[in-house]
């Protein structure tokens, strides 16, 4: 398997079982040691209760790309697309060094806001550990959970707050990655449109064996996992109607539209107004299946 996470949306539910049993035995009781207090226990049942998702490696491109160009953080809770998730995305999450970057987190919100914990990849953390230092090294199956290493904790993210530029949020290393991870949410809370989305999702549900395996540990075989990959296909589809927004003008080419915040009417906001995340879209109008992408030089993160 070249793939960077070496695993695949199937072994996800197997990892978090290994991620549970780990927390539950002896990695609390090496967070307990380095003043973690009951941070296992909170990593176990976190775990235990999170929704599976899995980002191939060109969505993982596509969020870091559109995470880097975010003007504001700004999260609410119903961008989460579940309270406790697991997430792994299939390449680094930052431009840190293979083994070192993050590609995986587990979050929980606790209503107000975010805790997250860092994961990456064991053989590639293992491999940087060697380049490292032999205390690095011997320090690494204290923190291995099977297929997965924990690094620690991550920043703690505010939810339902007002827009915020990132220099105010102080996250330090940890602004790359919550970039990528604010846009991985985002893409993944928004509706799948066969038209203008440059995503697809599916539920994959685990092998055989590792079924059997989590029954053996004690855990939910039955749990799938959300695959999020690019689509394969951007073509516009042909059931637009004559009310469509496309059909009273003339168009020459196709373009994105990156993601942004905007107003919408809300009823229950003291101003009359919210923001919420859009985007980010592929817009062909009818007729212009064919025609030139404006802004070409983005063309580049799309499988073909």
């Amino acid at each position: 398997m070249t793939n960077y996470s070496g695993m695949t949306a199937r072994d996800l539910p197997e990892a978090r079982q290994d991620l549970i049993d780990w927390a539950a035995g002896r990695g609390g009781q090496v967070l307990a040691q380095h003043g973690g207090g009951p941070l296992g226990p909170i990593i176990a049942t976190s775990a235990r209760h999170a929704e599976l998702y899995y980002v191939n490696a060109d969505m993982t491109a596509l969020a870091r790309q559109i995470g880097a160009g975010l003007d504001v953080y700004a999260l609410a809770a119903e961008d989460l697309p579940a309270r406790s998730g697991l997430l792994v995305w299939d390449n680094p999450a930052t431009s840190e060094r293979p083994g070192a970057a993050p590609t995986a987190v587990l979050w929980t919100s606790t209503g107000t806001r975010i805790m997250i914990s860092l994961l990456c990849p064991t053989p590639a953390y293992r491999a940087w550990c060697t380049e490292v230092s032999t205390d690095a090294t011997a320090a690494a199956p204290l923190v291995t959970a099977g297929r997965l290493v924990y690094r620690g904790r991550g920043p703690t993210l505010p939810l339902d707050g007002p827009d915020t530029p990132w220099d105010r949020l102080r996250f330090v290393d940890h602004e790359e990655s919550t970039r990528t991870l604010l846009a991985t949410l985002i893409l993944i809370r928004q509706p799948v449109d066969a038209r203008r989305s440059l995503h697809e999702v599916e539920d994959v549900a685990p092998s055989k064996a590792s079924r059997k395996r989590i029954v053996q540990a004690g855990g939910d075989p039955t749990s799938t996992v959300r695959y999020v990959t690019l689509r394969q296909n951007l073509r516009r589809n042909d059931h637009g109607t004559a009310d469509s927004d496309h059909a009273r003008r003339v168009y020459q080419h196709r373009w994105f539209v990156r993601m942004h915040r905007r107003r919408y009417p809300d009823r229950e906001d003291p101003a009359g107004w919210s923001k919420k995340w859009v985007g980010p879209y592929f817009v062909v109008p009818r007729g212009c299946e064919d025609a030139p992408i404006i802004g070409g030089d983005r063309v580049n993160v799309l499988r073909r």
